[in-house]
């Protein structure tokens, strides 16, 4: 069906706005200077990966706002490497929670993107099969890291199958030579308490990040695990990735968050950047963040330009919301 607009509304029609490039300080020569390149081993790896959804609980009508980019950053642009970030997000069977998973990909392994997809797709799904029967605060993590490194260490062997190689075993280390993740779980309760908080179980296994926005606070950044630099208290897997991991699954962290504020998960392409919060990319992401943006703008924001921040780039935010 084609549409037409007579002269008259065309004329009271709003210009068109288009999405700007973001640039936050000094952007460096990079950001304008790098032609993207497309990876021709994997052409099927799209470099921007955008979502905008409204999730809500059936029978309270409360849920969740969500926003989601992943890019591809300046270096892998400029080298013509694919993008080995990643993030899924999944309900439960009975549709009470929300399951999201951020994942960086280990640059220094060929494969790591389909690491990462396998721990973003794979680890969300084993967590909503997990809550048809249990409580967040039963959930088997250990149970989940299981799987992803059993998952992980068969695709190594089939890569090294279709290469020529010499099998890497079952010895997850020797996998971890052609693919290795990050991983970030967040299981959020779209039934909201008394207060209108909603509970979040947060993961983390390595380097990627999971923060509380508060709008208009003095300081609108608070941190769920240790930033990485810093000299904070809060316990850190920061060198682990998968399918290397500890015997022992991480402790979630169990955080509440209301209106007026957002959970946001990002891999350390957003997060070293952010650094403690307090600088000028925090000021500027908690500005724009303060509520949902437009998901294109949301993607945009992600993908700001500022000088020797060059990685890939993932965040998944969430804020409440309620029915209209």
């Amino acid at each position: 069906m084609t549409h037409h607009l007579d002269e008259s509304a065309a004329q009271s029609a709003p210009p068109f706005q288009p999405v700007e490039p973001v640039r936050i300080g000094e952007p460096g020569r990079a950001f304008t200077a790098v032609k993207p390149k497309l990876d021709q081993r994997f052409p099927d790896v799209p470099a921007y990966v955008v979502d905008a959804d409204q999730v809500h609980d059936d029978r309270s009508g409360a849920g969740l706002d969500l926003r989601a980019a992943s890019v591809r950053g300046l270096s892998h642009r400029f080298y013509g490497t694919v993008r080995q970030d990643a993030y899924a997000r999944m309900l439960s069977e009975d549709g009470r929670y929300l399951v999201a998973c951020v994942a960086d990909g280990v640059s220094a392994c060929e494969y790591s993107h389909v690491a990462a997809e396998i721990v973003t797709r794979i680890g969300c799904r084993n967590l909503a099969e997990q809550l048809a029967a249990v409580v967040p605060d039963e959930l088997d993590w250990l149970q989940v890291l299981e799987k992803l490194v059993a998952q992980t260490v068969s695709a190594a062997q089939r890569i090294a199958h279709r290469n020529g190689d010499d099998p890497p075993g079952t010895d997850p280390r020797e996998a971890g030579r052609y693919l290795a993740s990050t991983a970030l779980f967040a299981v959020i309760d779209l039934e909201p308490g008394e207060n209108g908080e909603h509970t979040a179980h947060v993961v983390a296994l390595g380097d990627t990040s999971a923060w509380l926005l508060t709008a208009g606070a003095e300081v609108p950044w608070t941190p769920l695990q240790e930033v990485k630099n810093s000299d904070g208290e809060v316990a850190s897997n920061a060198t682990a990735a998968i399918p290397v991991v500890p015997a022992v699954a991480p402790k979630p962290v169990v955080v509440r968050f209301g209106p007026g504020s957002a959970l946001v998960l990002m891999t350390d392409g957003v997060g070293d950047a952010l650094g403690s919060g307090t600088g000028e990319v925090g000021a500027f992401l908690a500005q724009c963040w303060a509520t949902p943006p437009a998901s294109l703008n949301f993607a945009a924001q992600v993908d700001f330009a500022r000088r020797s921040y060059d990685d890939d780039r993932t965040a998944l935010a969430l804020w409440p919301s309620s029915r209209s």
